[in-house]
């Protein structure tokens, strides 16, 4: 059965070529250097939380990604792996300081919850308690930090709505921004951390907007319909098929275009959403 994640989704509703080189063609570019070190930042804070704050656990979890991924791009990520392990270890004195949780309910935890007749699936990155309370522990690793944007936020919505769905009554999220740089103000706040909140009204009306978008996916997977491209500010920067739409621009063959760029093909439908989400 077809399956969807925030990622899928979100590509879908920003540009429809995308998503069918993606998810319909399984055109799979390799993932970037920013991406490796997000998925090794994310699985060392999974085994630091998870393995009674070892430091040295957890460092060793992340040291083996980066070393997996060096062989997959074939080049050294040395100077990748050098400012990770810093900004792993920061974080780490951080949270001893500032973490108030109680308890550490559950790390890396995949929910599968079916809305609009397809499964949605994820990984939250935990689910702590705070007193007497739930929260969703969602962690960013970002060079920037920006938050104007998590209040109407569709992945922290579909996470809320998520742990509902699944029995798991939060009081909200807490979006973890670890700051991937040094010197300035990562050295006084290297952790960003604020609540976020949807009310059950507001929940109800997400999960219907998702079900018609999913419908919508559903009958283009089934019966196609016109690929065309959103370019935006970001693509430039943000998506790896850029240069095959400057390519198309050329002369109008998408096949050409995506012939140009080093695309793997991929078996499965859609990806492990952690690698999507980082």
């Amino acid at each position: 059965m077809r399956h969807f994640s925030h990622s899928s989704m979100s590509t879908f509703r920003r540009c429809r070529a995308r998503y069918k080189w993606s998810y319909i063609d399984n055109y799979s570019l390799s993932a970037g250097i920013g991406q490796q070190r997000g998925l090794a930042g994310h699985a060392a804070l999974a085994a630091w939380y998870s393995h009674n704050f070892d430091n040295d656990f957890a460092l060793h979890v992340a040291a083996d990604i980066i070393s997996n991924a060096e062989l997959e791009m074939d080049m050294s990520l040395e100077n990748d792996w050098q400012l990770l392990y810093r900004i792993l270890c920061r974080y780490f004195d951080w949270a001893r300081k500032n973490d108030n949780f109680s308890e550490i309910i559950q790390t890396e935890q995949k929910f599968e919850i079916e809305i609009g007749g397809a499964p949605i699936i994820g990984y939250i990155d935990g689910v702590v308690k705070i007193k007497d309370s739930l929260w969703l522990l969602e962690n960013k690793f970002n060079k920037r930090v920006s938050l104007n944007h998590i209040d109407i936020d569709p992945q922290m919505s579909l996470y809320m709505l998520a742990a509902y769905r699944s029995g798991i009554e939060v009081k909200g999220i807490l979006f973890n921004v670890i700051r991937m740089t040094e010197g300035g103000i990562a050295e006084t706040q290297p952790v960003v951390r604020t609540q976020v909140y949807r009310n059950t009204e507001g929940l109800a009306l997400i999960e219907k907007e998702v079900a018609v978008q999913v419908q919508e996916m559903l009958e283009y997977h089934e019966k196609g319909g016109y690929t065309y491209r959103n370019p935006t500010g970001d693509c430039s920067w943000d998506c790896g098929f850029f240069s095959a739409c400057l390519s198309i621009n050329d002369d109008g063959n998408v096949h050409s275009a995506l012939a140009r760029i080093p695309i793997v093909k991929r078996v499965e439908t859609i990806e492990d959403p952690r690698k999507e989400d980082i």
